[in-house]
C-alpha cells in the first residue's frame, strides 16, 4: 500500500511538471502570414524612416530602390522566376487594349481632379527624371507592389480581392515617405485598379508602360 501510495504521488508530480501542450498548427498559421507583415515594413520603412528624422527626404529614392532592389533579390534568390514575376509574353493584344483603355479612364479623373482642385506640385527636370521613371522607378514599382504581392498571396491561398486589397495597400505605403494624405488615397485606389488588372492578366509589362503614363501625367499637372 505504502508503494502504491508512493508511484501515485510520484504520477502525480510528474504530470504536474509535464509542459502544457503547444497549439503547433496556429504557430505555423502565424508565421505563414510573415512575409505579408514583412513586405510591408520593408515598403513603409523609408516613409518612416523620413518621419521620424531619421532620413533625409532627399534620399528617399535612393531609399525605395533600395528596398525594391532588396525584395526583387530575395525573390530571385528564393528561386521565383521571371514569368512568375509576371515578365511572360508581352504579345497579349487583349491584356494591352484593356491597359489603354484603364489608362485612359484614370487620365480622364486625373484631368477632372485639376478642373475641381487646386495642385501646387512644381513638374520635375524632365530630361534626367523621366527615363529614370519609365525605364527604373515605373518597373521596380510593379514588381514589388503587385507581382510579389501576388506571389505571396498565391502561396497563403488567399488571391481574389483580398490580393487586390493588399496589393493596393502596399502601393499606398511605398509613397509614405511624401506624406500626403492625398496622395495615399489616390495611389491606394489606382492600386486597386492595377491590382484588379494583374489578377485578370498576370502580365506585368502593360501595367508597367500604364504605370508611366500615369505617373508622367501626374508630375506634370502638378498632382504628385
Amino acid at each position: 500500500m505504502i508503494a502504491a501510495n508512493a508511484n501515485d504521488c510520484r504520477m502525480t508530480v510528474l504530470q504536474h511538471q509535464r509542459p502544457p501542450p503547444t497549439d503547433i498548427p496556429a504557430c505555423a498559421d502565424t508565421w505563414r502570414l510573415a512575409p505579408l507583415a514583412g513586405l510591408a515594413l520593408l515598403l513603409a520603412a523609408p516613409g518612416i524612416a523620413i518621419h521620424l528624422g531619421l532620413l533625409p527626404f532627399a534620399y528617399r529614392v535612393h531609399a525605395l530602390l533600395l528596398v525594391s532592389g532588396l525584395c526583387i533579390g530575395l525573390c530571385v534568390w528564393a528561386g521565383v522566376s521571371f514569368s512568375e514575376l509576371g515578365f511572360g509574353k508581352p504579345h497579349q493584344w487583349s491584356h494591352w487594349l484593356g491597359c489603354a483603355a484603364v489608362t485612359l479612364a484614370i487620365a480622364a479623373v486625373m484631368l477632372l481632379q485639376t478642373q475641381m482642385f487646386t495642385f501646387e506640385a512644381k513638374p520635375p527636370a524632365w530630361l534626367s527624371f523621366a527615363p529614370f521613371y519609365v525605364l527604373v522607378s515605373s518597373p521596380c514599382q510593379e514588381v514589388v507592389c503587385r507581382s510579389i504581392p501576388k506571389l505571396i498571396t498565391d502561396r497563403l491561398q488567399r488571391g481574389g480581392w483580398a490580393y487586390v486589397l493588399y496589393s493596393a495597400a502596399m502601393f499606398s505605403l511605398i509613397h509614405l515617405c511624401y506624406g500626403d494624405p492625398a496622395l495615399l488615397l489616390n495611389t491606394f485606389l489606382l492600386g486597386l485598379v492595377w491590382g484588379a488588372a494583374y489578377l485578370w492578366m498576370a502580365n506585368i509589362w502593360p501595367l508597367i508602360v500604364s504605370h508611366a503614363a500615369i505617373g508622367t501625367l501626374a508630375f506634370a499637372l502638378g498632382l504628385a
